[in-house]
């Protein structure tokens, strides 16, 4: 009896703890606001083809309402992880390395962001993942080039010709999946450590008869990286020499870089190499 009394008052001293703090959080909400990305907007919706909900992201180039010009976009996949850090290196880049001023459109979910992005961003369903759902990229595909492509163009000074489809792990074999597939709806490409090795390599199963349209492509992979995403790159990378005349490829072998700290130099390294003016 004297333990079940004393995991009691574990209990209620952890749940008035809880109290305290989410009180003290609400005391300060107004003084402390939460922290917001300059000269960014969002805008949420649910999609009526695959039912998930979304989470757009869009950072705008410095003076954006004052110039009459159009921006090249960058359509950013994993947004709820990587649209402040993609943001900050092109804005810093743009800032002190002449890059030119681009609009990011990061891609993110209102919830469940693992779940979803494994299920949008894997062309063909694989057995042997713990992942519930998997397989929906020709849906996201969809979702993109009917929903969010749309809106944004419509919405925002685009340069419609000049799209960029920027991913890092399985994003990245997303954009992999663009190329092979060849959808049309991006000319350059930043595919930064590609799980192409999913469901053994299959999505190069996915290849056409001819590749006609000039493609842009930055594929890199971490030194560090297990032998499985050095194979992914040198598979991808064959691929678009063989198969696509018209590609210009920068590929990079990012020296210490693991498959967690890759992406960090593969965005300011593509973003680079995509979008620096002449000095």
């Amino acid at each position: 009896m004297k333990i079940k009394l004393f995991k009691f008052y574990q209990l209620a001293i952890i749940v008035l703890a809880l109290v305290n703090v989410n009180s003290y959080a609400n005391i300060y909400a107004d003084k402390y606001p939460p922290v917001t990305i300059s000269n960014s907007q969002a805008i949420s919706f649910t999609s009526n083809i695959n039912q998930t909900n979304y989470e757009i992201q869009i950072s705008l180039p410095d003076h954006y309402h004052e110039s009459d010009m159009r921006y090249p976009v960058v359509y950013l996949l994993d947004a709820n992880n990587d649209f402040p850090l993609v943001t900050s290196i092109s804005r810093r880049l743009h800032k002190e390395d002449n890059l030119q001023p681009i609009i990011i459109i990061g891609i993110g979910y209102k919830k469940d962001a693992n779940i979803n992005r494994l299920a949008d961003y894997t062309p063909t369903k694989f057995a042997l993942t713990r992942a519930k759902i998997t397989g929906q990229a020709d849906k996201f595909l969809q979702v993109i080039k009917h929903e969010i492509i749309p809106v944004i163009d419509s919405t925002y000074k685009t340069q419609t010709d000049n799209r960029t489809i920027a991913g890092h792990s399985v994003g990245g074999l997303f954009g992999a999946y663009q190329i092979i597939k060849e959808k049309n709806l991006f000319s350059r490409y930043i595919i930064s450590s590609a799980s192409l090795w999913w469901d053994d390599f299959k999505t190069l199963s996915f290849e056409q008869n001819s590749y006609q349209k000039p493609i842009e492509a930055y594929i890199s992979v971490g030194s560090e990286e297990g032998e499985h995403m050095k194979k992914s790159a040198t598979k991808l990378i064959t691929f678009i020499e063989s198969k696509i005349a018209k590609a210009k490829i920068k590929t990079a072998v990012l020296d210490g870089e693991t498959h967690g700290s890759a992406k960090f130099r593969a965005y300011s390294d593509s973003l680079r190499w995509l979008f620096k003016e002449n000095p």
